[in-house]
């Protein structure tokens, strides 16, 4: 499904913004979600499963983001939902300008999903 989102310019001073990835398991076997990151700091991630179960926010690691293992089973041709949340505020006033961020999925299939995204920040 959709893997890149451009959230064209956004204000620094209107807040948080947030784009829904819809992704789907299209192999004939059944696939473990192992762990979800961010790139950065100014990034989180939701994770929202088929049944309505959602869990997280997951963050990039050692920066005060929480990357913990986790076990979630997508079965063939089930769709779940990566809820991307951007702050452009977090870094400051020298955060403005075009940025570019990522969610990263982790899985047993041996192919991590990597999901991305960019803005024009503005004051």
């Amino acid at each position: 499904a959709e893997t890149f989102f451009d959230f064209g310019k956004i204000s620094m001073a209107k807040g948080n913004v947030s784009h829904e990835f819809r992704v789907k398991n299209t192999s004939s076997k059944s696939v473990n979600i192992t762990k979800i990151y961010t790139s950065c700091m100014c990034t989180t991630a939701i994770l929202k499963m088929s049944s309505g179960k959602e869990l997280g926010p997951y963050g990039m690691p050692g920066h005060g983001g929480f990357a913990p293992s986790i076990s979630q089973i997508v079965d063939p041709g089930e769709e779940i939902t990566v809820k991307a949340i951007f702050d452009p505020a977090a870094h400051g006033p020298a955060g403005v300008g075009p940025i570019e961020r990522a969610v990263y999925v982790e899985n047993d299939s041996g192919r991590p999903v990597e999901i991305q995204f960019k803005a024009m920040v503005t004051p």
